[in-house]
């Protein structure tokens, strides 16, 4: 599980989802491998169909529609950033909300680029958790953002933390204080969402309103909701057709708070009993892997004894404690063939010991992790989590310099276990809210290295693609821009650019944009014009290249590039089926260059008829001339 300020982890089929400060979605997870503006969409209906509204939800609302900012502030555990998303979702239109990320310079400060925002954004700039300082630098640039926001008919929503009071002057009108949302409703919605009768729920269990008097962050009343669902999961699944009733409510909500507010007491009582190496072995096993299949857990099990350099059992085969007793040693049971606990909760926990209680084992772990990941049995998702979890205990208690000797260590490695561990991990930091504006300057400096090793660079083409574009899709681009201009010809970076910039309509006019800035500067960079190209030549993309900041690539491209290289592109626009504004368009780019035009007529001549061969000819010789041919009507007999 992640924790509070984090974003976006896929767990499990009914896992715990993390999307921001204060702010915990549970159920099934979308599949990862979705594109990333459908996946934040679907991320977003989610919150919006278990959002419990607070007080000011419609007065903020009605601010942001009319002066296009808003800003939230609360106490952490007050759910801000699911009612930013939600507020900026609840706008007319389909545009999804994305994060505004600014801009480090090279001293350290914080820069909010204006240029950012295109027509119809809908903004979240979340400074929740960044220091004091940087807060106070990016709320001194809101003006002229906020200018530049009414200007494109775009909306923002900003987020500052409670201790926020002495708010600048002009953004007062705009603020919206949060309070918790009522957190028995919370419940009530999660369960019913999860098809729970929530009938049940009146009146609360005593051991129930105990713990909401203690007013717990939204965060911890998701985590309650989702282990009261996993209970009765597992109570469904050994007893059929049984209808949800007060007492069996009562029973799954003190199960889930003995674990959830102590969760320690469960984990002494386990660790105390499995006193045996190949039963804390087993018993980490299926921490880490909770839900894998026996044989599984298992060899995983066998990785950890012999990484420790346990001496094996002298016991006789037949005479060794099977499964069954190990299990019950660990307090864990079978589902069907796969190892779970009663609560999710537990296996967290035991992680969490395994990794505070026992430091001497971590860089044992973390060696172990590559192999434990590639086990064959393991399917993805359950690959993931444990790459997750792995990862979540390292975020914690490791310094930058260790976190960043692994990303690059496991990358290097190139197996798939040690690329899912580097990818988990580099993706966790990026979302972190306090270190990841300075791991996704690592990613910027390290984008535009040609030297990378092959497992590095598609580790950060990775996470560039898929989280990062989701969550920061500028940011995604630019990297993405430069993991392709420095990659040798032939590997993925160009690939998942175009891939995003076929999702996102926006992210090829940010790529367009800096294109024709940097293909037209002196200190060009040699793979820019291939970029283009590569751009020109999916049809997808074709015909959006004939805007502004297209054609002045087209112009750099006639102006550089034999006329070999660009022809195959440029065809399709040049056919019969062309219409004469792009034609002239594209005739206007190549202005007075010989070979260009020449090589323009040659591609109309092999792709239409004698007709339309002569109807660009005629077009370039009105280009050509020094005088604009006069109507038609005058030319007349």
């Amino acid at each position: 599980m992640t924790q509070a300020g984090t974003t976006q982890n896929y767990v499990d089929t009914a896992s715990v989802v993390h999307t921001g400060t204060g702010n915990v979605f549970l159920g099934p997870a979308p599949p990862p491998r979705k594109p990333p503006r459908r996946l934040a969409r679907e991320e977003l209906y989610f919150h919006m169909r278990r959002f419990v509204r607070p007080a000011v939800a419609n007065a903020a609302y009605d601010t942001l529609a009319s002066d296009r900012l808003v800003v939230l502030t609360g106490p952490d555990g007050s759910g801000r950033q699911t009612a930013g998303r939600v507020l900026l979702g609840e706008l007319p239109g389909k545009e999804v909300p994305f994060e505004l990320v600014p801009d480090v310079a090279e001293n350290g400060h914080h820069h909010l680029d204006p240029d950012m925002v295109q027509p119809g954004n809908r903004l979240l700039l979340d400074l929740t958790a960044a220091e004091e300082q940087a807060r106070r630098e990016m709320a001194g640039q809101l003006p002229k953002l906020w200018e530049q926001v009414r200007e494109q008919t775009a909306y923002l929503a900003v987020l500052l933390p409670d201790t926020d009071r002495e708010l600048p002057h002009y953004v007062a009108s705009q603020v919206h204080h949060l309070a918790p949302p009522d957190r028995m409703a919370l419940l009530r919605r999660q369960l019913r969402c999860e098809g729970m009768d929530t009938r049940v729920c009146a009146p609360a269990p005593e051991s129930l309103a105990t713990y909401l008097t203690t007013r717990p962050p939204v965060r911890e009343v998701a985590r309650l909701a989702h282990a009261v669902v996993r209970l009765r999961r597992r109570h469904r699944h050994g007893v059929h057709h049984i209808t949800d009733t007060p007492e069996l409510f009562a029973e799954w909500c003190e199960k889930a708070l003995s674990t959830l507010t102590d969760p320690q007491a469960a984990v002494d009582a386990i660790v105390g009993k499995a006193t045996k190496a190949h039963e804390r072995a087993f018993c980490y096993a299926t921490a880490l892997l909770e839900g894998a299949r026996t044989d599984t857990v298992h060899a995983a099990a066998r990785i950890l004894t012999t990484a420790t350099a346990t001496p094996a059992d002298p016991q006789p085969l037949l005479e060794q404690n099977g499964t069954h007793h190990l299990l019950r040693t660990i307090r864990a049971d079978r589902d069907g063939d796969r190892h779970t606990f009663a609560q999710q909760e537990v296996a967290e926990a035991l992680c969490r010991h395994l990794w505070s209680d026992r430091p001497d084992l971590r860089g044992v772990l973390l060696d172990c992790t590559p192999q434990l990941l590639a086990l064959p049995a393991l399917d993805t998702r359950e690959r993931e989590t444990a790459a997750v979890r792995v990862a979540e205990l390292m975020t914690g208690t490791e310094p930058g310099t260790v976190l960043r000797q692994r990303v690059e260590a496991w990358a290097e490695q190139g197996t798939d276990g040690s690329l899912t561990a580097a990818s988990a991990l580099l993706d966790r930091l990026v979302q972190h809210p306090r270190l990841g504006t300075a791991w996704r300057r690592w990613i910027y400096d390290r984008a535009g290295v040609q030297t990378l090793t092959p497992g590095l660079r598609r580790v950060l083409t990775g996470v560039c693609a898929t989280t990062m574009a989701t969550r920061y899709p500028r940011s995604a681009l630019i990297r993405l821009h430069r993991l392709a201009a420095s990659e040798p010809e032939g590997q993925g970076a160009t690939g998942a650019l175009l891939t995003h910039v076929r999702e996102d309509g926006q992210a090829l006019h940010h790529l367009l944009n800096r294109l024709s800035r940097r293909l037209g500067a002196p200190d060009r960079h040699p793979r820019d014009l291939g970029i283009f190209l590569a751009v020109a030549a999916d049809r997808d993309l074709l015909a959006r290249t004939v805007t502004t900041d297209g054609l002045s690539c087209w112009r750099s491209v006639f102006r550089t590039a034999a006329p070999e290289r660009w022809r195959p592109a440029a065809a399709p626009l040049l056919g019969p089926e062309a219409d004469g504004e792009t034609l002239r368009s594209l005739i206007a780019a190549a202005g007075r260059n010989h070979p260009a035009l020449n090589a323009l007529y040659l591609t109309a001549v092999e792709s239409g008829p004698p007709a339309h061969a002569h109807r660009v000819l005629r077009l370039i010789c009105d280009a050509r001339s020094p005088h604009p041919p006069r109507p038609m009507e005058e030319t007349a007999p």
